[in-house]
């Protein structure tokens, strides 16, 4: 049995420096795959990798800020440069501010989208030059169940998550002969420091180790197949 399906592989994932892409590090680091880490955070970062890295992980980080071109520009070609060609990309940044839309403001608005819909957008469009044209690659864009249903604690939220799976669509069509994939994974509730102090029922939630198992199982699969999206929630929940 391979133990190692990742072995080779290199992966950049952004938004690294907690919840699930921290988790989703881990994971990959465990089936093999060589780790381009970035995040806003320098001390989440540092302290991921070298945990990595002590296990015998080949892991390395640099900050960013997912909303700045330039800063994305730099991380790509850092990544490129210390790993080569890149294979996945996975784009865990994300953002929600809960509030009533009339009392928010409109820079609320700018950072909800820019976060989860430009960050999306500026990582692909960087990453694309970095993978090789014959091998192909994967983008694997993180969306949220809140793309599916309307919650009324954070309409922004879930608009920018429904332009996160929208964005993957069209991508994905304009990728096909660039032989890169592009999948969104929709998670439900997890439980991560997302909430902040919230009144949630977090013993229903998912752990960001579940978010990141789905990941992993897209990351391995066969470059055959293409998984537009996943839509999945915590079992707790039907219960």
């Amino acid at each position: 049995m391979e133990m190692n399906p990742l072995q080779g592989r290199t992966v950049a994932i952004v938004g690294a420096g907690g919840g699930i892409g921290q988790a989703t590090a881990r994971a990959l680091a465990a089936q093999g795959a060589s780790l381009a880490l970035g995040s806003r955070g320098e001390p989440a970062l540092r302290e991921l990798t070298e945990t990595l890295a002590a296990s015998g992980a080949s892991a390395a980080y640099r900050t960013v800020d997912v909303t700045k071109e330039a800063e994305v520009r730099s991380f790509f070609a850092w990544a490129q440069e210390a790993f080569g060609e890149l294979d996945v990309l996975v784009n865990a940044a994300g953002l929600s501010i809960p509030a009533q839309l009339s009392e928010m403001p409109e820079e609320d608005y700018s950072r909800t989208f820019d976060v989860n819909v430009k960050g999306s957008f500026l990582c692909a469009k960087h990453f694309i030059p970095c993978v090789d044209r014959e091998r192909g690659g994967l983008i694997v864009h993180t969306g949220s169940m809140a793309a599916k249903r309307a919650n009324a604690g954070a309409p922004l939220y879930c608009s920018a998550k429904a332009a996160v799976n929208m964005l993957s669509q069209g991508l994905a069509l304009q990728l096909i002969e660039r032989r890169i994939r592009v999948t969104t994974v929709n998670p439900g509730a997890t439980d991560t420091q997302f909430w902040g102090d919230r009144q949630v029922p977090r013993d229903k939630f998912m752990t960001a180790a579940d978010v990141a198992d789905v990941i992993a199982c897209v990351v391995a699969m066969s470059p055959r197949i293409v998984v537009h999206e996943i839509n999945f929630e915590s079992f707790a929940f039907f219960k």
